[in-house]
């Protein structure tokens, strides 16, 4: 039986696609959280680890893509292999997908997809491939972001303001809006609006 995490805040999806997964045969929900926190200390416990992470991007307030990173630390520590890590989020963006691609996931999903495209993006993890939208991005001036940048334009596309977003990463907001310059600079947009709709 192939085992899978799920890390969503949403009840509904956890326990929608968790059972979906279980009717099919060949899989079990090894565990499911809804925050940065309770992810880590799931897989933290998990022995051995699941196949299959389904990921959403965001966790209430947290970004969920920072998982990735944590759970390439877990596993470098435990001396076991990284899951494959599938994004399954309401975004259909460009930039959200280029991120995860970045960060190490290796597919993406919306959550309008079909049942069938889901499971063909396991099957593909499984299989050690990649699995990602038709309208997979090309690489583009977004690689020229910081981390901290990365983090900033994603949680602009989740419709954060500055004030919240310096609120969610601890730091004052005339720092966010020194951030946000520098992005103007190196992606060629000039307002939020524009990073939004990008």
């Amino acid at each position: 039986m192939i085992r899978i995490a799920l890390i969503d805040d949403h009840p509904l999806t956890v326990n929608g696609i968790g059972s979906w997964l279980q009717s099919t045969g060949r899989f079990e929900i090894a565990g499911a959280a809804g925050t940065l926190a309770q992810a880590a200390a799931l897989m933290e416990k998990l022995e051995p680890l699941p196949a299959v992470v389904i990921l959403d991007i965001s966790l209430g307030a947290e970004d969920g893509l920072e998982f990735i990173p944590a759970l390439k630390e877990i596993c470098a520590k435990r001396k076991a292999a990284l899951p494959g890590i599938m994004v399954c989020s309401m975004y259909e963006d460009a930039f959200l997908i280029q991120r995860a691609m970045n960060l190490g996931a290796r597919a993406y999903v919306t959550k309008s997809a079909q049942l069938d495209e889901i499971l063909a993006a396991i099957d593909a993890l499984l299989t050690g491939d990649a699995y990602w939208p038709k309208n997979k991005p090309q690489k583009q001036n977004w690689q020229a972001l910081t981390r901290r940048e990365n983090e900033i334009v994603s949680l602009i596309k989740q419709s954060f303001s500055a004030k919240e977003i310096a609120e969610r990463l601890k730091i004052n907001q005339r720092t966010v809006e020194n951030h946000l310059v520098h992005i103007y600079t190196k992606t060629g947009y000039s307002s939020k609006e524009e990073l939004f709709s990008s």
